[in-house]
């Protein structure tokens, strides 16, 4: 059986899964949790072959081998939803930002190439699009 290729967008949600993660943190828990939630079925092999992925995972896992239980406190349901919440806007903003970061470097990178190539005008690769032209 092929293991199905897992997006951009499910590359991202897991990056975000793998930021907010609490507890033991095994390859095995991931694809168990990325089935669970996600609803798909993908292999450890598959997941290490995703740079932002095996990132996020090792970086995951360093984290939490240094992390020590934290105390419960009494608190409301409301409560956890809001931080549970924050937590992931906070991974969703880290994932964000290093995919930003990655778009940057590659919009830099071809830049950099197109200047090298003779007689190309590189106003003409960002000049405005006439669907982006408003009458106004």
């Amino acid at each position: 059986m092929a293991v199905p290729k897992v997006s951009a967008q499910q590359q991202r949600k897991i990056e975000i899964m793998l930021a907010k993660w609490v507890g033991k943190l095994t390859w095995e828990a991931l694809v168990a949790k990325v089935e669970l939630d996600l609803g798909f079925k993908t292999t450890r092999q598959t997941l290490c072959t995703y740079t932002g992925i095996n990132t996020s995972y090792k970086n995951r896992k360093a984290q939490l081998r240094g992390a020590t239980p934290s105390l419960y406190t009494k608190i409301t349901a409301s409560e956890v939803r809001m931080i549970e919440q924050i937590e992931h806007l906070k991974a969703e903003v880290e994932v964000l930002k290093r995919n930003n970061a990655e778009q940057l470097r590659m919009i830099e990178r071809m830049l950099s190439n197109a200047s090298a190539i003779p007689n190309l005008d590189l106003y003409a690769l960002v000049k405005k699009r006439p669907e982006e032209i408003h009458n106004g």
